[in-house]
This record gives structure tokens, sequence and C-alpha cells, in this order.
């Protein structure tokens, strides 16, 4: 008997385990189904990740975009692939994602892949989006589509190279007659035409073809002969890392992305991300697993030095870097662990090679005992002297008739939502200013003003609590405000790094939610 409740509370045992392993995955999710961009401008996404994993995973991202141009009898549809390796950190990050630039008015949808081995063959597939280049995207915003989310699951086959593929399809017209000889003139007529319209369209599509090698051509020259990708190129090249891919995506000759990996002997990889506008590289973002060199300036300055060896001290060791170059400096952040995977960070920014700023964001664990114990004695020796005076001059002092009291006037209620504008304002201008670490956190307080009067008790709330009040508010996207509540003091606090494009978008969802538009 005692043989049978143990076999059976084995098996509890193991009932219980069994979510917890099956709990971890990857999901990745779309704001919306459908986004509309300005003729002319960059059509850059952010997507969510979520990386439930106690580690980062490496993997293959597959990016397809489809366009179609359509004739009078045939259609024409252009499929384009982007394989290319990635590694997604544990915890929410996001996927920067673009689609190019436009100056005429098109559709194109954009599909989403992420592979990994974590153990068994696993795929991410977040569901199609489509990106529209409109003459005034404001006039669509009710027709953006709802929130789109994909996790984890079996992948159904390997992903391939890049490739471009081109299909054509014919496209039947009936029209009716009232007699056969009609409709066989009819028909003649019809297969004429799309004859016709077949060899115009295989015209079009020749001469966009060429034009399009040739602005990729164009394109990749500027990019080889820019200062900063010559730059970074040579700094990689020296600490023994050698170019292994390049993936480009050019609206033009002189404007559009680009995404570069660096890999050394030893397999370590650097990933470089940047856009290209009017022919010049203003920033490039590199990052990596890998100890990278971050700066002449920086590795030789006293306090980075010593910051690192008390990190060593403390046993700490280097995880991951991300470095925002450009040509008159950097930005960098470097990520360290403990084995317990606590973690520490490294900031600073290099200007005309001189380090302007260095700090360490470090989680000490366990209160300072010495000092809390100081404070005490400090804080009753305090009270034991004011009880004494307060003692001596009560002995002291007349007694006095009671003042008249005074009638306060009465708080004037603040308008949330104008105040949360305000607030928005001030981070557009901070961001403009590059005040990075203040754009972020006034825009994060923008968030947190209007969301604690419109559904808490009208003060101010920390992003834990409005995210509880929230949640047991039922408001649509709350998962989505707070990851945008994380990342914004991510950023205020020095533990990630700006991006434009992000931030746009973080004011963007902020303005439409305080405004309703």
């Amino acid at each position: 008997m005692k043989a049978w409740h143990a076999g059976i509370f084995l098996l509890l045992f193991a009932a219980m385990l069994v979510p917890a392993t099956l709990a971890a995955g990857i999901t990745i999710t779309s704001d919306q189904t459908d986004y509309y961009f300005a003729l002319g401008d960059t059509a850059a996404i952010s997507l969510p990740v979520s990386n439930t994993y106690d580690h980062d995973i490496d993997g293959t991202l597959q990016f397809t975009t489809v366009e179609q141009l359509q004739n009078t009898g045939s259609s024409l549809t252009s499929t384009k692939n982007r394989v290319y390796t990635t590694t997604l950190p544990s915890g929410n990050s996001y996927l920067n994602i673009s689609a190019g630039i436009s100056n005429t008015p098109e559709s194109i949808q954009i599909q989403v892949a992420f592979q990994y081995s974590d153990p068994s063959a696993t795929q991410v597939t977040l569901p199609a989006i489509t990106v529209h280049f409109v003459q005034d995207p404001s006039q669509h915003a009710q027709s953006q589509g709802g929130q789109q989310t994909s996790t984890s699951g079996a992948a159904t086959s390997a992903f391939g190279s890049s490739s471009v593929q081109i299909v054509q399809q014919s496209v039947s017209v009936q029209q009716q007659a009232g007699r056969d000889a009609s409709q066989s003139s009819s028909s003649a007529l019809q297969n004429n035409q799309m004859s016709q319209d077949t060899s115009a369209l295989k015209e079009q599509l020749q001469r966009e073809a060429a034009e399009k090698e040739q602005e990729k051509t164009a394109f990749a020259s500027a990019l080889d002969a820019d200062p900063l990708v010559q730059q970074v190129n040579e700094t990689l090249v020296a600490d023994g890392y050698s170019r292994a891919s390049v993936d480009t995506n050019p609206a033009s000759g002189s404007d559009g992305s680009f995404a570069m990996t660096y890999q050394n002997a030893a397999g370590e990889q650097v990933s470089l991300n940047g856009a290209m506008k009017q022919g010049v590289v203003p920033t490039v973002i590199e990052q990596s697993a890998a100890a990278l060199n971050v700066t002449a300036p920086l590795a030789a300055n006293t306090t980075y030095q010593s910051f690192v060896r008390t990190l060593g001290d403390k046993g700490y060791s280097r995880n991951t870097t991300l470095m925002n170059v450009t040509l008159s400096g950097a930005m960098v952040n470097v990520t360290y662990l403990t084995d317990k995977g606590t973690p520490a960070f490294v900031n600073a920014t290099v200007e005309n090679g001189n380090v302007t700023q260095v700090s360490l964001g470090l989680n000490e664990k366990g209160p300072d005992y010495l000092l809390i114990a100081i404070i005490a004695v400090v804080l009753v020796i305090a009270a034991v002297c004011v009880w004494l005076i307060w003692r001596r001059l009560k002995a002291r002092k007349p007694v006095l008739p009671q003042a008249s009291r005074q009638v306060r006037p009465a708080p004037v209620p603040l308008d949330y939502r104008k105040e949360a504008l305000r607030l928005l304002s001030e981070a557009e201008a901070a961001y403009h200013r590059h005040e990075y670490r203040d754009a972020y956190g006034l825009a994060g307080r923008a968030a947190r003003v209007f969301l604690s009067y419109d559904h808490g008790d009208r003060r101010e709330l920390t992003n834990a609590e409005l995210v509880s009040v929230l949640a047991t508010s039922g408001r649509a996207g709350s998962d989505t405000i707070a990851t945008l509540l994380e990342r914004t003091s991510d950023v205020e606090f020095a533990k990630g790094m700006p991006d434009e494009g992000e931030f746009t978008g973080i004011v963007t969802t902020i303005r439409r939610m305080v405004t309703g538009k």
C-alpha cells in the first residue's frame, strides 16, 4: 500500500513539473494588422517580443515582403525573402523591422517568422501585417486593426536563403453577349488585350527590376564609402572580426536601411543595424554577446576601469555590449551578470575622444546594517534634543490666544489630459536636445498621469501599481501599456538604449491614448 501511495505522489509531482517546463517560449506581437506611413517616410515597425526562457535564444529570422502590381488582364506578385541569424534576449525586448520607403501610394504585406532549436525545432510565425504608403496617414487611424500575437510552436520547414520570386497570373474577364459570333469576337479581343497587357507588364517589370538593381548597387557603393561604416568596419577587423553577411533594403540609391553580421574565428558574432539618409549614415547600432572593444578613450578611462574591477570582485562577468556609434563618439551600454543572473550595467558617453559620462548601475543585495544603526542613533539623539528644547520653551512661553484658523481655498482639479499632453511635448523637446533618458522618463510619466487619473485614485501611481490597476479595470491593451511603461523606465534608468523610431512610436501611442484619436 505504501508503494502505491509513493507512486501516486511521484506522478502528481511530475504532473506539476510538466507545465513549468512547457511554459517557456517566445511570443512576438504586432500592435496592429495595418500600419500607415506617409509617402517618403521610412516604414519602421517595432514588434514587442517576450522570451520566457531564462537565457538568450539564438535563431534564424525570416522577413518576407510581398508586393503586387496589377494591370488589366494580368497580375504580378513580387516576393522577397530575407533570412539572417539573430539573438532574442531573455525577458521583454523589441524586434525592429522596416519595409523601406515609397514615394508612390502602395501596400506591402509583411510576414515575420523566427525559428530556433531549444531543444527541438521550434518556430514563431506572426500573422501577416500590411504596410500602406499613403498621402495622409491620419485619415486611416480607424483602419489599423487589432493586436496580433504568435507563440512558439513546432517548426513546419527549414528556412532557405535570401531570394526574390516573381509570379505572373492571368485574370480572366467574361463578358456576356447575345450571340455566339459576338462572344467569339469578344473572346478574341480579350485574348488580344490580355497579350498586350502581359507584354506591357513584363516590360514594366523589367524596367522596375533594372531600376531596383541600380538602386541596390548604388546603395551598396554608398554604404561601403560611408565614413562611419568604414570606421566601424576597421574597428571590428582590428578586433579579429570579418563581415559574414549584408542585408540591405534600399528605397533609393541614397536612402534605406541595412543590417550586417560580423564573425570571428571563435564563432562569436556582432550585429550592425542602421539607416542611410541622403547618402549619409548618421549612426550605427552595434550589438554583441562577445566582449567588444568599447572605444579606446573609454577603455583607458580610470573610472570605467574601477567599475570593471569592482564588478569582477563582486562576481560579475561581462554579458552583452550595445553601442550607438557616430563619427564623433558613442553611447555605450555594457551588461554584466552574476552566476545567479543578477544584472549590473555600465553606461558611458564618449564625444570627440573624451569620456563625458560614465555610471554604474549595481543591484546590491542585503541592507547596510551599519548605516541603518548610525541613522537610528542619530534619530534617537535628535528626538531627545527636540523634546528637551520643547519642554524648556513650554515652561517659559506664555499662553497665547489661539489664532483664528485661515480658510484655504479649495484645490483646483487637475486637467490630467492637458498635463499628460504637456509632458509629452516636453519629452519630444528633450529627445531633440539628445537628453534621451529625460525624454523617456517624461513620456512614461505622461502615461502614468493619464492612466492614474483615468483608472486610479487620482494620484500618480508607480508602474507596478498601475499594472495592477489596469489588470483589474479590464482596459484593452493593458499588456502593451505595461510593456511601454517598462521600456520607458529601462531607458530612463540606463538599463536600455534609446531608439528614435521606438520613441516616436511610444509618444504616438500615448498621445492617441490621451486624446482618444
